[in-house]
């Protein structure tokens, strides 16, 4: 399977950070990947950290690039800051510093290079594989929630239309 790629490019401002974590697991559910609640909330923390680190440290435009393979996510970060990022020791008051330790925990592997002028800071996660995209069109139709009809009245026929 070909890997799926998706590209979101931001001005690198603080109030971005929530609309594009949430575009991230949005894109991911959009590429027929079934997440539960935990698997989403890893893929939400680790690309809101990846990209409050790039808006808050980094300089200019931020760009938020998504590499999808079954069961792969690579969720990569550039930024115009070519300064490495810094793993902190953060005390029990401190309020930020935890983020590159974070990621490391959550990601099978993480990393970052120097590009151009910036760098890509990048982290992969090990997510569930989806299923082929007719299947899944058709699991979600028929695990529908649909009302129960009265015992009084007859089901409509099933129909099938081709054109």
């Amino acid at each position: 399977m070909p890997t799926l790629v998706t590209r979101i490019v931001l001005a690198g401002t603080e109030g971005e950070v929530s609309p594009a974590r949430r575009a991230v697991v949005d894109q991911v559910r959009a590429w027929g990947v079934p997440l539960d609640d935990e698997t989403a909330d890893t893929i939400r923390l680790v690309a809101s950290e990846l990209i409050t680190n790039g808006v808050v440290h980094g300089e200019g435009p931020v760009t938020v690039v998504l590499y999808h393979r079954p069961g792969s996510l690579v969720i990569e970060v550039l930024d115009g800051n070519p300064g490495a990022p810094t793993l902190r020791c953060a005390q029990a008051e401190d309020e930020s510093g935890r983020g590159v330790a974070l990621v490391d925990f959550l990601a099978v592997r993480s990393g970052w290079e120097p590009v151009g002028r910036g760098k890509r800071v990048w982290a992969q996660l090990v997510i569930p594989k989806p299923a082929p995209a007719v299947r899944a069109a058709v699991l979600r139709q028929f695990f529908a929630i649909r009302p129960i009809p009265d015992a009084g009245t007859v089901p409509e026929p099933l129909a099938l239309a081709v054109t």
